[in-house]
């Protein structure tokens, strides 16, 4: 019988510090926070970093006042590399700890060649460990008295100077985040104590606007407050504007995530087969294992002209010690390894890139920028031990669990930014009142004229003026210079708008030149496609067994007779939707004409009629039915509201829909509702957010239709006013058809 023998590797002491130490930590400053957590973990109150200047060149000291080691803890746990003696916290000062791995240690092979540690525990004797990495050494040190670590490092591997001590100085103020250890660096005699970033941010000289987050997992909540500072009290005083400098609410994420959390789960392979109740339970524990964090964020601009200064009343044109952008991720009191907030790890600005409205665009959906953001988020070892850290220490690994943390912190980041957009809006849309009435005004302009006309054909006229006609051609020269910076605003607005809708519906566009060029072909063998089923069961019967084959027994997919009259239904469906399709894209819809309304709406419904015998579609027109319009408007408000009821009703036996429009001069009221099951839950507390866009509660939703109908309805000077969806859906609203509308001259 043999006998087996437990072998261990064995590994180079050089080797180790060359992988756990040299190429395991990016930057010096890294190297250094790790000896830092060190510290922490050893319960020091403090803390110090010093470069002294010797015969052998630059020392690296680091000491702290710490629990200290003693012989036994040197060998058992300091050269076992991979153990670590800790836990979660410390029983002495509850302190959480910082190291998990057993391998911090080896930061000191990343800073120097040569290295000595004083270390001593309470009621032990002092020791001393050396290393060159080649091997290592220990023996008692009598002379220390006080307990704590003291560790020369020599050779280093860097070049510190004088110049080194602010960068690391900033760098270990966004990266420790308590304030239990003091943190003191010392070059060249000069001294600086490590502040604390977050320390007492102040509104008005940090950031204009913050938002704080607070994540109850078990409840799936997430609380969110609101911190405004940013606009003047003439906003609320002279141009009417509500709103509040503070703002508290919750969101039910469940409820607000659910669709986006359900298509994580499928792309990452979870049994698609899933009943709706299993899937809606994967998404609830997702949330819930996710664990409870929170969060603060600081907003501010990072430019602003004085043009924007004036014209949105901002408060602050500058600020005095504005917070460097970046997003920083602690675990407790110290920041997670390469997110530190160089890394824009909540994707802001491809967030951004994606909506890139800006934030006084109508209907579009403003989006942070990455440098106008700053902040940080906190979560802790234990309570979020499913958000796990890369086996390389740069980062971490972007499972499911971390997909959603995401998703819950954005999901608190749109609430703010919906919050701000809605008052930005609200200026922009009285400014450009404002300025609209300023500029029809036609006071002095004829005086102004005929002063300009009489100095033209004789200059020597200028004599002639009275200070009441200087001051007529002045204020008209300031009026039309007012004017010609209103015309460059409306120009440049009109362009993001432009940059920005075209920017969505050009895939839309894209798409549907396809299904047209597809329709086409389609349509040209129209006969062929249409006689197919007629041709099948005409050669089927040829075979005299048709009568065999009508057996009411045989199941669905063996029943040829069925099968055919099946096929023939839906080859009419298709026919007719291609026929509808061409129909709609024919150029004379896209021209600005007189059409009686009436005629519009019934082509309108008459193709959803035909398509879906299920959906039943009234029509009420009171008022006036001739209009000046294009058809596609009309089509493209009323195709997509019915869209949307169609689609969220689709599990229903019968839908009813009622449209009513009411004609008063150049108004056009219209009242849509719907019998169907209403809005989303996550909707009920603000309707209107299905107006923003790519908002979606559906499988795959692009969430672009009803953002399509508020856009067309603004372009004609409309509004939609109201929405409900308790008890089915309505929206009530206007367009203006006449004068100068939209419609009429564009």
């Amino acid at each position: 019988m043999s006998i087996k023998e437990r072998l261990s590797y064995v590994i180079e002491d050089k080797i180790l510090a060359e992988l756990l130490g040299e190429q395991n930590f990016s930057t010096k400053e890294s190297a250094i926070l790790e000896l830092v957590k060190n510290a922490y973990d050893a319960n020091a109150s403090r803390v110090e970093v010093v470069l002294n200047k010797t015969n052998r060149g630059n020392c690296l000291v680091i000491s702290d006042n710490g629990e200290g080691m003693g012989e036994s803890a040197i060998k058992t746990s300091w050269m076992h590399v991979g153990k670590t003696s800790r836990g979660y916290e410390s029983k002495v000062s509850n302190r959480v700890y910082a190291g998990a791995k057993g391998i911090g240690r080896f930061a000191l092979a990343r800073l120097g060649e040569e290295i000595e540690l004083y270390s001593k525990k309470d009621g032990e004797s002092g020791v001393l460990w050396k290393t060159n990495w080649e091997k290592a050494v220990i023996e008692k040190e009598q002379n220390m008295v006080k307990k704590g670590t003291t560790i020369y490092i020599n050779k280093l591997r860097d070049k510190w100077s004088k110049r080194s001590m602010n960068p690391l100085v900033s760098y270990l103020s966004k990266v420790y985040n308590d304030t239990a250890m003091k943190i003191v660096i010392s070059f060249d005699g000069e001294e600086q104590v490590v502040p604390k970033l977050w320390m007492n941010p102040k509104i008005g000289e940090n950031y204009v606007s913050s938002l704080k987050l607070n994540y109850d997992a078990e409840q799936q909540i997430l609380n969110y407050k609101i911190e405004l500072d940013e606009f003047n009290e003439t906003v609320r005083d002279q141009m009417g504007i509500e709103y509040e400098n503070e703002v508290r609410a919750e969101i039910n994420v469940n409820d607000n995530l659910k669709q986006q959390i359900k298509e994580l789960l499928f792309e990452m392979e979870v049994d698609k087969n899933l009943e709706i109740d299993s899937i809606d339970n994967e998404v609830t524990k997702a949330l819930q294992t996710l664990g409870n964090f929170t969060a603060e964020f600081y907003f501010s601009l990072s430019v602003m002209t004085q043009k924007d200064y004036e014209w949105y009343q901002y408060k602050h044109k500058s600020l005095s010690n504005r917070y460097d952008p970046g997003i920083i991720l602690y675990r407790n009191a110290f920041s997670i390894d390469s997110f530190e907030g160089r890394k824009d790890w909540l994707r802001l600005s491809k967030r951004a890139a994606s909506s890139t409205a800006a934030a006084s665009h109508p209907t579009g959906k403003w989006r942070i920028r990455a440098n106008q953001l700053a902040g940080y988020v906190v979560i802790d070892k234990e309570n979020n031990n499913m958000i796990k850290d890369l086996s390389n220490r740069q980062g971490i690994v972007e499972n499911l669990h971390f997909m959603v943390f995401n998703l819950v912190i954005l999901s608190g980041l749109s609430e703010f930014e919906m919050y701000r957009q809605n008052i930005i809006r609200q200026i922009n849309a009285y400014q450009k009142s404002l300025e609209e009435g300023i500029h029809s005004e036609q006071k002095d302009r004829k005086e102004a004229d005929l002063i300009v006309e009489n100095l033209e054909k004789n200059h020597e006229n200028v004599h002639k003026l009275s200070r009441e006609d200087v001051g007529i051609v002045i204020s008209e020269f300031k009026r039309k210079e007012s004017e010609n910076e209103y015309i460059k605003r409306e120009k440049d607005e009109i362009e993001k708008s432009a940059k920005y809708e075209v920017q969505l519906l050009n895939v839309l566009a894209t798409s549907h030149l396809k299904i047209i060029s597809l329709g086409h072909e389609i349509h040209n063998d129209r006969n062929n496609i249409g006689a197919v089923p007629r041709d099948l069961e005409a050669a089927v019967r040829a075979l005299d067994i048709w009568e065999d084959l009508c057996d009411d027994s045989l199941p669905m997919h063996k029943n040829i007779p069925e099968l055919l009259v099946s096929l023939g239904v839906n080859t009419e469906k298709i026919l007719t939707l291609t026929d509808s399709i061409l129909a709609e894209t024919e150029k004379q819809n896209f021209e600005n004409k007189e059409h009686d309304i009436e005629t519009i709406m019934i082509s309108i419904v008459d193709s959803w009629r035909q398509q879906y015998k299920w959906v039943a579609i009234e029509i009420e027109i009171l008022g006036d039915k001739k209009i000046m319009i294009s058809y596609d408007q009309l089509f493209v408000i009323f195709n997509n509201l019915i869209l949307n009821s169609v689609q969220q009703n689709d599990k229903m036996q019968s839908l009813v829909i009622n449209i009513k429009l009411i004609r008063v001069d150049s108004i056009i009221r219209i009242e849509y509702q719907d019998n169907g099951k209403g809005l989303d839950k996550k909707y009920h507390a603000n309707p209107k957010k299905i107006l923003e866009v790519h908002e979606s509660n559906r499988d795959k939703g692009h969430g672009l239709g009803m953002w399509i109908v508020n856009n067309t309805i603004i372009k004609l000077r409309g509004e939609i006013e109201t929405i409900t969806g308790h008890n089915g859906f309505t929206l009530s609203g206007f367009i203006k058809v006449e004068g100068d509308s939209y419609g009429k001259h564009n």
